[in-house]
């Protein structure tokens, strides 16, 4: 058994890592497809999932409580917040006591621990890329379809930034409920506000009467990478450059801090 006594400099520990992709790439794909594997459909689940996940919210929030008045292509646009929504929230919810999780294997082998987070995060992209096919291809068939335009073609950066991003929170969950176990508790009650507050099923537009509701709503990195999707999958619209700058703020910061705060507790994992 071999333990790790001290923390590497960053530049060495990124070059571990860097030596080690090809595992951590082999593991997520190895354990991707798989949380419906003990299932009668299986993988079909991944897809099916966030379908009737948009048909219960469509139902509930659109026909009952009437959400969907003033929004235009509403089932479209509760397809894509609800996959994009959930592309983020796996990355909140999967971090969160994911060293503890892996508690054997960190006592068993010294290998640089920022390996964990980046195979469940890598699985997770790998989870999500056909959720998000699926729905480009739902919003073209349900009522109030759209049909597929050239701005479709941007959903690529978007998905890019959005998975650097959810790296970030990835690290920074695992870091957090390293140390504190029972914030894994409090971040299921997070993720349910996170969800609530970002516009999945209505418009943020509603708090124009509070600017600073909905200067903090706009701000919110979920928000804006639904914003953002629809924009493109929805509407054919060409963000703002500002919008591209301010997720790429969120989600290259998010990385680093979370990338930081992660090495710094490196030699305390392998403790129980």
């Amino acid at each position: 058994m071999r333990h790790i006594t001290r923390r590497q400099p960053i530049p060495t520990y990124i070059g571990q890592l860097w030596k080690r992709r090809f595992f951590i790439k082999a593991e997520a794909r190895a354990k991707a497809f798989s949380s419906y594997r003990k299932t009668l459909l299986g993988r079909i689940w991944l897809v099916l999932a966030p379908l009737l996940d948009s048909a219960v919210y469509g139902v509930i929030f659109g026909l009952v409580l009437k959400t969907s008045r003033g929004i235009e292509h509403f089932l479209p646009f509760l397809l894509v917040g609800v996959a994009f929504f959930g592309f983020s929230s796996k990355a909140l919810n999967g971090g969160a006591g994911l060293m503890q999780g892996r508690r054997n294997i960190i006592r068993a082998f010294a290998f640089p621990r920022a390996a964990i987070p980046l195979s469940h995060c890598l699985r997770d992209f790998y989870d999500s890329l056909p959720v998000i096919v699926m729905t480009m291809v739902a919003i073209t068939l349900v009522p109030q379809g759209v049909a597929p335009t050239w701005t479709w073609f941007l959903i690529v950066p978007l998905v890019l930034l959005q998975f650097i991003f959810n790296q970030g929170l990835t690290f920074l969950v695992a870091y957090l409920t390293d140390i504190v176990p029972d914030l894994k508790t409090v971040l299921s009650y997070a993720t349910r506000f996170w969800f609530y507050g970002s516009g999945v099923f209505f418009s943020v537009e509603r708090l124009l009467h509070n600017p600073d509701a909905l200067a903090i709503a706009q701000a919110n990195p979920a928000y804006i990478i639904l914003d953002l999707a629809r924009s493109v999958l929805v509407y054919e619209r060409i963000p703002a450059l500002n919008q591209w700058l301010e997720l790429a703020a969120w989600s290259f910061g998010t990385l680093a801090v979370g990338f930081v705060l992660f090495w710094t507790r490196e030699v305390k994992y392998a403790r129980g």
